[in-house]
Formats: C-alpha cells, sequence, structure tokens
C-alpha cells in the first residue's frame, strides 16, 4: 500500500516537519553530488556506517578493499571523520529521487499530526532521539556491515508508531496495487499491519532496504508515547 495522505488534519501548523522537509530536499539538491561515484564517496565521507560505529574509529582502505571490518586497520580513508555526527548526517542523505520522495511524503502525511499532539520541542526530541536509535539499531545488529545508513526511513517509522498509538482509528487514503493501482481508505491500524508484514518479507530478502531501522525507529514511537500515557485519539 502506497499512503497519500491522512483524513486528519493537524490544528497548529507543523513548522518543524516543514523544516525538515526543506533542509533534506536542500541537502538532496545543492549539496550531495549527482555523478554516482562521487555519491557513494560522499556518503563514506559521512554518513554512518556500522563497522566504524562498532570499532569507533574510520574505516581503513584494507577493510574496505577486503570487505572485512575485523582486520586490523591500516590507512584511514577519511581520518578526520566524526563517527557520532555521521548518525545525525546520515538522517538527511538519500541514495536517489524515488528514496527521498518516498521518506519526505511519509514524513508529512505522519508527522504534521505528531507534531501538533507533541509540541515544537518534544517533538524535535523526538525526530532526532528517534533517528539515532534507529541508526545504532541497525548497526547493533550489523556491526560489521561496511554500507553507509542514509535515508530518514527510520525517523519515519518512528513517526508511523507514534501515529498508531495517536490515532489508531484515523483513515489514510492509499493507492493499493492489485493489477493496477486504485485508491481506497483504510483504518491507520490495519495500514500499520500491513507495513509490519512488509518488513518482515524485506527481513527475508537479501537487498539494501534497512528493516532494521525500521523496526527499531517503528517500536521507539509507539512505546515510548505509551510509557509517558500521551492521550490518544480513538475516534
Amino acid at each position: 500500500m502506497i499512503p497519500i495522505s491522512d483524513i486528519n488534519p493537524a490544528k497548529n501548523t507543523p513548522f518543524i516537519s516543514r523544516i525538515f522537509i526543506l533542509f533534506s530536499g536542500l541537502i538532496f539538491l545543492f549539496i550531495q553530488p549527482k555523478n554516482s561515484n562521487e555519491l557513494i564517496n560522499f556518503f563514506y565521507k559521512f554518513s554512518a556506517i556500522p563497522c566504524e560505529l562498532f570499532n569507533r574509529y574510520p574505516l581503513a582502505a584494507n577493510q574496505f578493499i577486503n570487505n572485512n571490518c575485523n582486520l586490523n586497520p591500516d590507512y584511514l580513508i577519511f581520518p578526520t571523520k566524526n563517527i557520532i555526527l555521521s548518525i545525525i548526517i546520515s538522517l538527511f542523505l538519500h541514495a536517489n529521487f524515488l528514496h527521498i520522495i518516498g521518506n519526505l511524503w511519509s514524513f508529512w502525511i505522519f508527522g504534521n499530526n505528531v507534531e501538533d499532539k507533541l509540541g515544537k520541542i518534544i517533538y524535535v526530541l523526538f525526530l532526532f532521539t528517534s533517528g539515532f536509535l534507529s541508526v545504532t539499531g541497525h548497526a547493533f545488529i550489523n556491526q560489521y556491515d561496511l554500507n553507509p545508513i542514509v535515508g530518514a526511513s527510520g525517523i519515519v517509522s518512528a513517526l508511523m508508531g507514534a501515529y498508531l498509538y495517536l490515532f489508531p482509528n484515523a483513515k489514510l487514503l492509499v493507492l493499493v496495487p492489485f493489477g493496477i493501482l486504485f485508491p481506497t481508505t483504510i483504518k491507520a491500524k490495519y495500514f500499520m499491519l500491513f507495513w509490519l508484514l512488509s518488513q518482515l518479507f524485506i527481513a527475508l530478502q537479501t537487498n539494501n532496504i534497512s528493516w532494521e531501522a525500521h523496526i527499531s525507529g517503528f517500536l521507539f514511537g509507539y512505546f515510548i508515547l505509551k510509557i509517558f500515557k500521551y492521550k490518544r485519539y480513538t475516534f
């Protein structure tokens, strides 16, 4: 299912969501290289890499060449790289146009309502905490992986978890691929169930989609609001 919008207007202007979306778009358009080889180097230089987070130092040439995180480092490729800062930077980088459109569109659908209920300051803390946990959750499960982590999908997943907690019965307008794409409405709790099942299929396949970051973010988004007993809107 492809979410198009929710039938759940926010009462307040979602300034933080707009800033996040705008900032991510500007980075994609004006900072990220357009050449594929340069983009790969850019990702290795600035984004989080599980091997680096596990070893607590930048990737070495012999580790990269041999695709082996366990080798003793010989020559650090980007010796001045800030490992902790790379976790935050990763959240604003995207692999291609479809990647950023998919993430930011979903960010807008779910983020404006979550921002509305959490308030600006708590919402900012929520975004960066969920992003940090989703990246480190992926890295914890894939400690020896040398592939860069990019994208806001962990944050989007956290927003989906928070949305499910706050608005389980809110109606979503979605496109269903059934031969052709046709629109229909579905309650948020059922959409999230389909989404969670899709993560199971992703986990069973070999691809570059981080189901670990998705599930880490989703669980954080749902249970942090449950722990702090935020009001639920079960209309």
